[in-house]
């Protein structure tokens, strides 16, 4: 049979690629191509390598007996600066003494550049242990950063989850919001906790009621409103996904949540078993919103099995909002069909190209013992609510100039002609009416 392979167009001469949960389309007219083909060696990513356990092979990783070798991506954010290299924001592993975000960089999406620590818990604060789930969108100037922050460890049954917000010029140096708006809490940062009527936050300490983590945010252009989207604990005992509204992003207010994402009883496929949906994410296409999210207490399949079960599960909806009867608008779909990933996020190349994100999280995936590197896949759409996905060629028909931006001539990196070339600064993202800080 042949290989699938697709040729598609890309969006800007210089600077192809934009992250999701930006502009909605990048200049069109250029003939640079990047190939979605299955044949293609698959593109991983890897943090850095460490001998933590000190006996002189940092290779020696042999998970879950030796689980220390490098940091594992998991939960993770991607966003683009204006010199058009990618920032990758994730969490590192919790030893038992909390964990913090870390920060690093690629210009070709092929390799990864340690940069350090992006953000530490706050000693006394509301996030004083742990900090989790980066999610990061760019406005005008100025980058956000909305992470989960927690009072201690995932498992004590006691700990406190909510949602912060930090913001940053550079990318570099993060500055917590100064005004909290979680009632009772020291420490800034803090700008949503899920007491709301349909979570159990607001209940008894204890059995992990105070579930509140994994945001992502993202504008809502009919409604002018900024959406959060994030994982809590539902009254029926499973996770659910809940949803927030807010004007400019520091007040917010719950809206609803979505029965789509949780276990129930009545429900189709899926939606019977597992019962702990998290890390949302949103692909929007076509007037069509798909929620991605993961729920790991689900049984999976192999990848050897034809149109596998997997725990990365999706819901589509034509609006963002969400209401507090279980929002019927969101309609379970199913699932995507890679085994063995959580914690996706996407990489938006233009109106027609979706670079998905996938953190390798068992042998299920096919590249074990790859645990939690990045892997990079194609998301082919198909009809009916439906996509499959494909392994990418970085390379195909694309000069160098265009995925790896440090090689662009001096005449790119002059200010005054890269304002000319850059596709974010030429549609004003994020620029809207009453979302302003």
């Amino acid at each position: 049979m042949l290989p699938f392979r697709v040729i598609l167009t890309a969006a800007a001469a210089a600077f192809p690629l934009l992250i999701a949960a930006c502009c909605e389309d990048a200049p069109a007219g250029s003939s640079e191509t990047v190939c979605c083909d299955e044949s293609a060696a698959p593109v991983f990513l890897q943090s850095k390598i460490d001998d933590d356990d000190g006996d002189g092979n940092p290779y020696d990783e042999d998970f879950p007996t030796i689980n220390d070798e490098d940091d594992d991506i998991a939960d993770h954010a991607w966003i683009r600066d204006e010199s058009g290299a990618y920032h990758l924001f994730f969490q590192t592993e919790d030893h038992g003494s909390g964990s913090f975000i870390e920060h690093y960089i690629s210009t070709d999406l092929q390799s990864l550049r340690y940069v350090g620590v992006a953000l530490r818990p706050n000693p006394g604060g509301w996030d004083s242990h742990s900090l989790w789930a980066p999610h990061i969108i760019r406005r005008t100037k100025t980058y956000f950063m909305f992470y989960t922050g927690t009072d201690g460890s995932g498992g004590d049954p006691q700990t406190k989850q909510r949602i912060g917000l930090a913001t940053s010029t550079d990318l570099m140096t993060w500055t917590r919001c100064p005004e909290g708006n979680c009632p009772g809490t020291p420490g800034d940062g803090c700008i949503y906790e899920c007491n709301e009527c349909w979570t159990t936050w607001g209940g008894a300490p204890g059995s992990y009621n105070q579930q509140c983590r994994d945001p992502f945010v993202i504008w809502d252009s009919i409604d002018r409103r900024w959406v959060m989207f994030v994982t809590a604990k539902s009254l029926n005992q499973y996770g659910v996904v809940t949803v927030a509204y807010s004007a400019n992003l520091k007040d917010w207010t719950g809206a609803g949540f979505i029965d789509a994402t949780r276990r129930l009883e009545t429900g189709v496929g899926g939606q019977t078993t597992g019962g702990q949906a998290e890390n949302p994410f949103i692909m929007s296409r076509d007037g069509a919103h798909y929620l991605l999210f993961t729920d790991w207490q689900d049984p999976e399949d192999s990848v050897s099995v034809d149109h596998p079960r997997t725990i990365v599960q999706y819901a589509t909806s034509s609006s963002l909002a969400a209401d507090s009867s279980g929002s019927i608008n969101w309609t379970y779909r199913g699932s995507i069909p890679d085994p063995g990933v959580n914690a996706i996020e996407v990489i938006r190349f233009n109106s027609s190209v979706w670079i998905m994100s996938q953190s390798i999280s068992n042998q299920r995936s096919g590249y074990w013992p790859l645990r939690r590197r990045l892997r990079l896949k194609c998301v082919v759409w198909g009809n009916d609510f439906t996509f499959g996905t494909s392994n990418i060629d970085l390379h195909c028909g694309l000069p160098d100039r265009a995925i790896n931006p440090t090689s662009v001539s001096r005449r790119f990196r002059d200010e005054n002609a890269y304002r000319r070339f850059d596709p974010l600064r030429s549609r004003d993202c994020f620029r809207f009416p009453g979302a302003g800080l």
